[in-house]
């Protein structure tokens, strides 16, 4: 893959782009050019065209920069025919998720194409035409992999977001994740959620819904990525309560003082562990622990020799951190969870959160 890709909102211009160019009377387009907000040029690739006279439908598809989005390979389409005024309107298809909830940054009952994509929409046909012009973005699609993203819980139904604040993708390691992060904590705000929970990816949000759904639901669980600290501050800053549930190989790497948790900006929390225990196991034990390439593997060698009450002191310690980090005497819940999404350990702070 390549080191960046492109937004769907990068995509759906592009795909307007060409439309109004072709019906302008241009011929088919093999590719179109689209300005992004910040001026860089993006050249994309078109992949189908449909119509003339009236109106056009082009085509392109969306290339990822990680293979695991589930936009990767989706087509978006742009349809586009003139109008007798001076507007342009941009609506969604099939395929395009619609606004049912607040919070958000449009309306209850708009498409789900963000305010920055519609600037680039409108710019890229005011580079071609003064004319009014509809445009509706579709991705067929996009109804299929909508579940697999946040939409859902974000009350976008039907379909996916057309997003992006620059145009550029990064992976979820880089900066540009924040905005998504941002994002979640302002819908549970303005949807009145008080407590939220925080954890670091996929599976230590499945073992929250698999222990504790009945009493709490998808909207309040904020994905961190690598953005630990980030998402802390955050969350500390705009007054929520919160609970960091996750595993100890990520948020064991506070020990150490790393809050940004990617690999290539944070040590292995493989040492921060054994140096938490050290003076707490036997020699032979120790020696086992310092073989094992993981954190899991930690946690599974003191499971097996009856030391699981240490991941509770893991928990403590990795809540003594955080609390530092945020300058608070507040008490934070911790839940550990492994692989298998067992619960493995807790802070007191986090036995009484479960206890309530």
């Amino acid at each position: 893959m390549n080191r960046f890709g492109y937004t769907t909102g990068t995509y759906a211009a592009a795909a307007a782009k060409a439309a109004l160019s072709v019906l302008l009377g241009g011929k088919d387009l093999v590719e179109i050019g689209v300005t992004l907000p910040k001026g860089e040029k993006a050249l994309i690739p078109v992949s189908s065209t449909e119509g003339s006279g009236d109106s056009v439908k082009c085509g392109v598809v969306k290339r990822s920069v990680e293979e695991a989005d589930v936009t990767h390979n989706l087509e978006i389409f742009a349809h586009v025919c003139f109008r007798e005024d001076d507007q342009i309107i941009i609506d969604g298809g099939e395929g395009i998720g619609r606004i049912t909830r607040m919070g958000l940054h449009l309306p209850v009952g708009e498409a789900a194409i963000n305010p920055i994509p519609r600037k680039m929409i409108c710019s890229s046909m005011r580079e071609l035409t003064p004319r009014g012009v509809d445009v509706i973005i579709s991705a067929p699609g996009g109804v299929e992999v909508a579940g697999s993203t946040y939409n859902p819980r974000l009350g976008i139904i039907g379909g996916i977001s057309i997003i992006g604040t620059t145009g550029i993708m990064w992976p979820k390691s880089r900066d540009s994740f924040k905005q998504t992060i941002l994002q979640q904590l302002n819908f549970c705000r303005e949807n009145g959620l008080r407590e939220i929970i925080i954890t670091p990816g996929n599976i230590s949000e499945e073992a929250m819904l698999t222990h504790f759904g009945d009493r709490i639901f998808k909207e309040q669980i904020v994905q961190t990525g690598d953005f630990l600290g980030f998402t802390l501050r955050r969350a500390f800053g705009m007054g929520f309560s919160f609970l960091l549930a996750g595993h100890p190989g990520k948020l064991a790497k506070v020990l150490g003082g790393w809050f940004q948790t990617h690999h290539s900006r944070s040590h292995p929390a493989n040492n921060f562990v054994i140096q938490l225990f050290k003076d707490r196991i036997s020699d032979d034990i120790l020696r086992e622990m310092k073989e094992s390439p993981t954190v899991e593997g930690i946690t599974v060698i003191l499971l097996k020799h009856h030391y699981g009450g240490l991941l509770n002191d893991l928990a403590e310690a990795i809540e003594e951190k955080v609390r530092k980090y945020l300058m608070t005497d507040l008490p934070i819940p911790i839940l550990l969870f492994n692989m298998n999404k067992e619960l493995i350990g807790a802070s007191r702070a986090g036995i009484g959160w479960i206890k309530r």
